[in-house]
């Protein structure tokens, strides 16, 4: 009997054992739990690091062997006599023509010795949007849509026919031998004939985009290439098989097939307009000797569309693009506004001509 009266049975040595064990025995699994939790957490902290690395490769990350050999060239290869370069665009519908134009009149003002060469599909654009452009100085070459592969699946619809543009490489059964392409939402501000000489068959301007920086994938608003319609028919052969996200188009097709030879050009040469905000610096660093602007964001014009955009809707989007974050791309866009009105005013006779031409053009 105890001092407050009641009375304990004391354990037995084996009770008190058997309690001791069981609590040794719940210490053993609960830090067995933990340690089990620990290494699940690892795991899965290592696998998604794996993952993540998996889904950010460039093309050199996985290289895919697309190309019979390394596209390496001499100088003496390429040619100087002006008649065997173009600069080419592209017009498949009437939204872009106004830019197109205007941008065939900085090519005219910089003084680019080249042919002006613009690549469009039959039956797409208005006979007006065509009258206009041969008004601004394009030779237009009727090219035939290269649909994207497996029918489009998780294409961006707005870049279904962007394949349309390796046409470039065909352009040798014209005489062309070296090319300078430029989309439509680019302004020429400075001469870049050095480009026509360039010891390679292929260069492009590493990308920028959307502010998420500087990358080794290019940009493929701006090329520089040697023609061959031998390339063409190897490059199409491999639409279907290369690995690549669709919804860049072609410029992603590009990035892998030109992957261990592609030439990455100077930001000069592809002035992407989101550099302002992404690195001021840079951008003020580039403007003394840019040659190319690249209206990605914000644009002048609309990306949208397949209306020919002029007169007061046009001049709505001057004034939206200038007042965006606050007027930070106002000069820019006054590049782009000054050089479009320099092609009416310089194009007045030839423009007038086209005023009131209406239809579809079929040849």
């Amino acid at each position: 009997m105890t001092a407050d009266g009641y009375n304990y049975l004391p354990l037995s040595h084996n009770e008190r054992g058997s309690n001791s064990t069981r609590w040794r025995s719940k210490d053993f699994w609960q830090r067995v739990a933990i340690a089990a939790l620990v290494v699940s957490n690892a795991a899965l902290i290592y696998f998604q690091y794996i993952a993540s690395r998996r889904t950010h490769l460039t093309p050199l990350d996985d290289y895919q062997i697309l190309k019979d050999h390394l596209s390496l060239a001499k100088p003496s290869d390429f040619p100087t006599n002006v008649s065997t370069r173009a600069v080419v665009s592209t017009l498949y519908n009437d939204l872009y023509t106004t830019p197109v134009a205007t941008l065939g009149y900085s090519l005219a003002a910089t003084g680019v010795s080249a042919r002006r060469i613009l690549m469009y599909i039959p039956g797409r654009l208005s006979t007006r949007s065509l009258c206009i452009v041969e008004a601004a100085g394009w030779e237009l070459h009727p090219v035939s849509l290269i649909p994207p592969p497996h029918d489009g699946h998780d294409i961006v619809p707005r870049f279904s026919d962007q394949y349309t543009k390796l046409n470039l490489w065909k352009l040798d059964s014209i005489g062309v031998e070296r090319v300078v392409y430029l989309d439509g939402d680019t302004l020429v501000r400075g001469t870049f004939d050095e480009l026509f000489e360039m010891p390679w068959a292929f260069g492009a301007v590493p990308d920028v985009y959307d502010n998420s920086g500087f990358k080794l994938a290019f940009n493929a608003g701006v090329l520089t290439l040697r023609t061959s319609t031998p390339e063409f028919e190897r490059m199409t052969a491999r639409l279907d098989e290369a690995r690549y996200a669709p919804q860049q188009a072609e410029q992603a097709f590009l990035n892998v097939y030109y992957a261990a030879d592609a030439v990455r050009l100077p930001h000069v040469y592809n002035g992407n307009l989101v550099i302002k905000e992404r690195s001021p610096e840079l951008w003020r660093a580039l403007k003394r000797d840019m040659k190319i602007v690249h209206y990605t964001s914000p644009t002048p014009f609309l990306k949208v569309g397949t209306t020919l955009l002029e007169g007061k809707r046009l001049q709505r989007m001057v004034a939206k693009a200038k007042s965006v974050d606050g007027g930070l791309y106002e000069e820019e866009i006054g590049w782009w506004e000054d050089a479009y009105e320099g092609m009416r005013t310089d194009n007045e006779q030839a423009l007038e001509k086209c005023d009131g031409i209406q239809g579809i053009r079929r040849h």
